[in-house]
């Protein structure tokens, strides 16, 4: 394969006339000097003249030395001998500022020859130009005036040396030498700011030197919440050998990740069902998933029973089963929609390298090889690098012209939010793992994964206190020691973290006279992500749909297809779930007038949709039970019951809070919301502490 020359050699290619004009005009060789720069630029330009690629630098310097030539050579006039070095320093000059003007600077246009189009519109690609593109063009503006100063005073022949040949020589060497420089140390600039950006606040973590802590209410780590991000750093932090306490308000622990049963009484006989609180399908678990790892490093891969869930969508009458396997998804998809059969294709390989590349090595985000990582980024993860940042709708958009295929491509977006607009393919990609390694159930229900870990957390001398509402985290001055329950109750630890909320942490348990203002500032501009409301339903039948199925507004979820312990024999435990927007949730108080009758009312509806692959639906329900978002405020301690934090397309919380001491973990963080992504916070969290307690 022939390789193309770097964008930095083909820059000095284009000064190359100037450079043998420049040669021969010294000695007073014009006529060669003229023809030489001009056949030197006509070569370039034919050169580009096939691709029509042509260069402002390159054409520019053609008409110049055009023009030079029919001046000097045809017509005999001696105007661009007399005032050629003012003339052709003032070329350059406008070239220059006149390509930055028109938003293209000429640097540009040779550094996009080492990139693919999908990063020219890249602002650090393009700042680094723009600021290149001005260092030339001020050189060239203070060579035109060192010329101007050469050749309207009255001044030595030496000085004249000096400010013809020499300080311009000097200022163009200087311009390589930046140009071969500057990018290279404004990226690493750049991406140092863009790390620190991601952890702000600089403290040190904590050091567990001293020894293991004494007494019932000393410990090493505090853990508030048992949501899946809590209990994975709580589960590696006891592993490690802290001494680890975990808080929890509710029952279970879990959070989302927990299940519950119901008895249903039918003669002599008792029906059982079990419920999921909100996870019914698992993503992380592929080779080098989040989830799988975090087993591994536990010491419990193997010990869930995993089952794989399958998927069916119907959209505007088509209706599709998900195979397993993207190849065989995309045939089934080109059979509905023929015409983009090859784009079908191409978009599922596309987005498989996007989503492999986003796993590569996705928990060492940190450390002294960060800054070499991120600058090889683009090269080790060039889809990735070129996707991430794009709006999911735009990715589309490339792809698709039909909007139902759109929408078929789309439906899993409700994993993450109501709002699809607001989603980046770097959020979406996480998402099509389920399609390319699945997405899982475990056998018992969601609660057998919080259970695993839980067990982990006392195995090792861990504990984990249920029915324990945390009322205060003890700040003392702007340090984290301690926190106190409800009850009055209070422990302490050198390391604090919490998976509550991210408005209930701040707002109630730490307070706002302890945040610094632009903090505060931000929780309270940041807007909570949607709710959603359920109905749970015990039937007397086993539909024959898929595990998971999207239709119109709402999911139907029915693990009993995967796990049949969930239902008796011929039953089924299936749960309707429809997104509501936060708005709305705000209206929905569990003891405003009308409410049960509201919940009654949307659960009827949600019900007679879902008759549209569940025909006859209400005749075989022997259970049934609704959920609003105040259910969800209520039993997982959310703002508006949200149940994926703060919404999508909002910059999220570092791991360490402005409170030393104090981490966050869940889906208000860095990696959102899901079971891979909380994981994925657990554990990086857990790094963080054990890395200084090991050091």
């Amino acid at each position: 394969m022939k390789k193309k020359l770097p964008g930095m050699v083909w820059i000095f290619v284009g000064f190359l006339p100037w450079i043998l004009f420049w040669s021969l005009s010294g000695p007073g060789s014009w006529t060669a000097a003229v023809l030489a720069g001009m056949i030197a630029s006509l070569t370039l330009n034919a050169y580009r003249w096939p691709r029509r690629n042509f260069k402002a630098l390159e054409l520019i310097t053609l008409i110049y030395f055009i023009v030079h030539f029919i001046f000097t050579v045809i017509l005999g006039s001696t105007f661009f001998i007399k005032y050629g070095a003012i003339l052709n320093r003032l070329t350059l000059a406008g070239m220059a500022w006149g390509t930055l003007l028109a938003r293209s600077p000429f640097t540009y246009q040779y550094a996009r020859e080492d990139w693919d189009k999908a990063y020219w519109n890249d602002p650090g690609f393009r700042l680094v130009n723009n600021i290149i593109t001005a260092v030339w063009g001020a050189i060239f503006l203070i060579n035109a005036a060192l010329a101007m100063v050469a050749t309207f005073f009255a001044i030595a022949e030496s000085t004249k040396s000096w400010l013809l040949v020499i300080l311009p020589n000097v200022g163009l060497v200087l311009g390589v030498l930046f140009s071969m420089r500057f990018p290279n140390w404004f990226v690493r600039w750049g991406i140092k700011r863009e790390i620190e950006a991601r952890e702000p606040y600089k403290w040190a973590s904590p050091n567990f030197s001293a020894g293991h802590p004494s007494g019932q209410d000393q410990h090493d780590v505090i853990v508030i919440g048992s949501g899946i991000g809590g209990l994975s750093a709580a589960a590696l932090l006891a592993k490690h050998g802290r001494k680890v306490i975990v808080f929890e308000q509710h029952v279970r622990a879990g959070g989302y990740c927990t299940s519950w049963e119901r008895i249903v009484r039918h003669g002599n006989e008792r029906w059982r069902y079990v419920f999921d609180a909100g996870v019914h399908d698992v993503s992380g678990l592929g080779e080098h998933g989040p989830v799988r790892n975090l087993q591994r490093q536990l010491g419990i891969e193997g010990q869930i029973d995993w089952r794989l869930m399958s998927h069916e969508y119907l959209v505007d009458g088509i209706r599709i089963k998900v195979p397993q396997g993207t190849d065989e998804f995309a045939q089934v998809l080109g059979e509905q929609f023929a015409d983009e059969r090859a784009n079908i294709k191409a978009f599922f390989d596309e987005i498989e390298q996007v989503y492999r590349e986003n796993s590569m090595g996705i928990e060492q985000t940190d450390g002294p090889n960060a800054i070499e990582a991120m600058l090889a980024y683009p090269k080790t993860h060039p889809h990735a690098y070129k996707w991430m940042e794009v709006p999911f709708g735009e990715m589309l958009d490339a792809y698709f012209r039909d909007p139902r295929l759109k929408e078929f491509i789309s439906m899993l977006t409700g994993y993450l939010s109501d709002n699809p607009s607001s989603l980046t393919v770097g959020s979406m990609a996480p998402v099509f793992g389920y399609y390319f390694d699945g997405g899982y159930y475990p056998a018992g229900g969601s609660q057998v994964f919080s259970d695993a870990l839980v067990s982990v957390i006392k195995e090792n001398g861990g504990e984990v206190r249920l029915r324990a509402s945390v009322g205060r985290i003890i700040v003392e001055n702007r340090k984290a020691t301690g926190m106190m329950l409800a009850n009055g109750e209070r422990h302490y630890a050198k390391a604090i973290i919490s998976n509550a909320d991210v408005w209930k942490t701040f707002r109630e348990l730490v307070g706002y006279e302890h945040l610094p203002k632009p903090f505060a500032q931000k929780i309270n501009t940041l807007e909570p992500s949607t709710s959603a409301f359920v109905v749970f339903l015990g039937i007397d039948c086993v539909p024959d749909i898929s595990s998971i199925t999207m239709i119109d507004e709402i999911c139907i979820v029915v693990p009993s297809k995967v796990d049949p312990s969930l239902a008796p024999p011929g039953h089924s435990a299936i749960t309707l779930i429809k997104l509501v927007p936060p708005a709305a949730a705000v209206m929905e108080n569990r003891k405003a007038p009308g409410y049960t009758k509201y919940k009654q009312a949307c659960g009827d509806e949600m019900i007679s949709l879902a008759e549209q692959v569940i025909p006859n639906l209400r005749q075989h329900i022997v259970y049934r039970q609704e959920g609003a978002p105040p259910t969800f405020a209520r039993y997982d301690w959310t703002t508006q019951g949200a149940i994926y934090g703060p919404a999508e397309g909002q910059s999220r919380l570092p791991m360490k809070t402005p409170i030393e001491r104090l981490y966050l973990v869940g889906a208000g963080t860095h990696y959102g919301a899901g079971v891979e992504a909380v994981v994925l916070s657990g554990v990086l969290a857990a790094n963080a502490i054990y890395r200084r307690s090991s050091g």
